[in-house]
């Protein structure tokens, strides 16, 4: 079993990502630091690379990933490492985690996947 170094928490977020030939959209299921699990419709590439735009509840813009790689895929769920952020971002994402409950029970499916 592979221990994480950073909390994970449940989230219900709204995601646009791109890369140079396609424009998708999903639900960011859950997030931390340095990544996330997106369920989406339209597939993707493990090792693929893409730009990322997560509407959240409370801000008016978008947290920015300016890149991000595929590390795992699954049916309609993939995981996504941050590879470049801007700082301001970085810095709504880790207050963000921080602020977010963290659930009791989570999806076992999920679980298993790495991304970070």
């Amino acid at each position: 079993m592979k221990l994480r170094y950073c909390t994970r928490v449940d989230t219900r977020f709204p995601v646009i990502f791109a890369n140079e030939s396609f424009v998708g959209e999903g639900t960011v299921v859950n997030v931390s630091v340095p990544g996330c699990a997106i369920s989406s419709k339209k597939p993707v590439r493990s090792g693929s690379y893409l730009e990322m735009k997560v509407l959240l509840p409370d801000a008016t813009l978008p947290l920015s990933v300016g890149l991000a790689r595929v590390r795992w895929c699954d049916g309609r769920y993939f995981g996504v490492e941050f590879i470049r952020m801007p700082g301001d971002d970085q810095v709504r994402l880790g207050r963000l985690v921080r602020k977010q409950p963290q659930p009791e029970a989570r999806r076992p499916s999920l679980e298993q996947y790495p991304y970070s």
